[in-house]
């Protein structure tokens, strides 16, 4: 999920919502207030699934006779049987805001994923509407490249939960983790399917705001290049009036920093489809050189790095990567969004240009975990004209 912030009234910044003090001022940062839904009663918890008897049913209809899951602290659903029919068999993650089981639609035998609210925000007026909201866009579209949403329910704590497809595979992070660069067809392929969700989603006005490897699935489709399934969109945004100002608290930023795009690091209100187009970039630039455009943990932090440096071009870390997807990179990380692919059919198109890509014939000395060395930035001087150009490597 995303990580929250708040915005300081004394120095305008928007600062990690748990910070107790604003890290400028050093002065207690005082937090908007949460809307909170009417208390619910408490009610016991439901019955465990009875032991012994699976979810899935063979050919003969008789049921069969293998041990369930049981629950668990951290997995408490486990074994059970939600509304009469999500048998809970297994723990796919956790989160800070909730957990991801394995699970089988009784009746018809299939395989989906329960995503559960953690407890403690089942009482959150706003984390329940961005949970209700996710199941609402992700379950509308039927698009390839998003994930989709079949049913939602409330669990007797009022915690709601999705019933979601069953993906199996693993997060661009995890891709990532292991390989540290991609491929070059790899990392563009990924770019084109997640463009593509964006193409059907920005069409309806929806932002997703929180676009990064984690939200990345990669489905595994044998030897093919795989499928790309775009996850969470809890803290989606509406693009016009239209949207529900309550799903973002008064002073508060959402999204992830080292993808956030400047403008929606400041909090600015007038976002367009061009933040995602960012995100885009930053997760292509990481894809082909194996490390972040720009680190920080904070807003404020990403804020002053992207003043005082500009990353080198992504050819520079990996010569294999081509003159135009290098200059098509470098204009979706731009600082001005007047700079980027102007929305992303624009995005797409120019992703489609690029045409059939083959990736680089590795050498005895190649190592894909392995980057350049180079400075980590390069320094940034203001001209005349306000423009930025690089002047100096840091050293």
């Amino acid at each position: 999920m995303a990580q929250r912030f708040i915005r300081c009234q004394l120095c305008g910044m928007p600062h990690p919502a748990e910070a107790p003090l604003c890290p400028v001022h050093q002065k207690p940062v005082v937090p908007a207030m949460r809307p909170q839904s009417p208390d619910r009663a408490s009610l016991p918890p439901p019955p465990l699934a009875p032991r012994g008897l699976d979810a899935t049913q063979p050919a003969d209809g008789l049921p069969r006779e293998t041990p369930l899951a049981l629950p668990t602290p951290e997995a408490p659903l486990l074994g059970r049987l939600l509304q009469g029919r999500y048998r809970v068999t297994g723990l796919i993650a956790r989160g800070g805001m909730g957990v991801v089981y394995d699970a089988v639609q009784v009746n018809l035998g299939r395989r989906v994923a329960i995503k559960c609210l953690h407890p403690k925000y089942a009482r959150d007026a706003v984390a329940i509407a961005r949970f209700q909201k996710e199941a609402v866009v992700s379950g509308s579209f039927g698009h390839p490249h998003i994930v989709e949403v079949f049913d939602m329910g409330v669990l007797e704590d009022g915690a709601p939960f999705l019933v979601m497809e069953r993906l199996e595979g693993e997060t661009l992070t995890a891709r990532m983790r292991r390989d540290r660069r991609l491929g070059l067809k790899l990392s563009v392929s990924v770019a084109r399917q997640t463009v593509s969700a964006l193409v059907a989603t920005h069409a309806r006005g929806i932002l997703h705001r929180d676009l990064k490897p984690d939200n990345l699935f990669l489905v595994a489709r044998g030897e093919d290049t795989p499928r790309v399934k775009v996850l969470d969109y809890g803290v989606s945004k509406a693009m016009t009036a239209l949207g529900d100002p309550r799903l973002t608290r008064a002073g508060f930023v959402m999204g992830t920093p080292s993808y956030m795009a400047p403008e929606q690091a400041r909090g600015d209100s007038d976002l367009d489809g061009r933040v995602d187009l960012y995100a885009v970039g930053v997760i292509l630039y990481e894809m082909l050189t194996g490390r972040l455009a720009f680190a920080a943990r904070t807003p404020a932090a990403l804020l002053m790095e992207m003043q005082r440096a500009t990353p080198p071009r992504p050819s520079m870390l990996r010569p294999g990567v081509s003159a135009t997807i290098d200059a098509l990179v470098m204009r979706c990380i731009s600082l001005s969004r007047a700079d980027r692919p102007r929305d992303a059919a624009a995005l797409q198109r120019e992703l489609h240009q690029l045409g059939p890509i083959e990736d680089e014939v590795p050498t005895e000395d190649d190592d894909p975990t392995e980057v350049n060395e180079l400075p980590e930035t390069f320094e940034r001087e203001d001209t005349a004209d306000q423009s930025v150009r690089v002047f100096a490597r840091k050293r």
